[in-house]
């Protein structure tokens, strides 16, 4: 595999990335918003580029692999750079994941807390329902 082809892998690489960090914005409004088919949407399309991601991945560590140890040095020293933008991409969408993970363990437990209070209001309640016709022991006719 030649440099120029890593570099044009890598490049792609960072285009997903940057797409993917739009995704995760998006992701952020719509679980804001409540918009559980928008999320949906949104998490489809985030596979999808997740996808393309792990084949690049394959694509890069199979060429990776062919080259000599001293090409493969030369190279990494060429596109440094590059590397560390998609580092900065992930480490980006790494908080972003963990940001949306949080908001939604909370979103869980506020929904926990409100089916709770409804199952011990019913119970509650069931004390001031409609009591039954208490019947005369004293005779029939009453």
């Amino acid at each position: 595999m030649k440099e120029a082809k890593i570099k044009e892998i890598l490049g792609n690489k960072i285009t997903l990335l940057a797409k993917l960090a739009g995704q995760m914005e998006n992701q952020v409004k719509a679980i804001d918003q409540n918009d559980e088919p928008l999320l949906t949407q949104i998490l489809d399309e985030k596979e999808a580029v997740i996808e393309s991601l792990v084949s690049d991945d394959q694509e890069l560590e199979k060429g990776v692999a062919l080259l000599d140890e001293k090409i493969r040095v030369a190279i990494a020293s060429k596109l440094k750079e590059l590397g560390a933008q998609v580092e900065s991409e992930i480490q980006k969408i790494i908080g972003m994941e963990n940001d949306c993970e949080k908001k939604l363990l909370n979103e869980k437990s506020e929904l926990f807390e409100k089916m709770r209070s409804t199952k011990n209001g019913r119970t509650l309640l069931k004390g001031y329902g409609v009591s039954a016709r208490i019947k005369s022991k004293i005779s029939g006719s009453i």
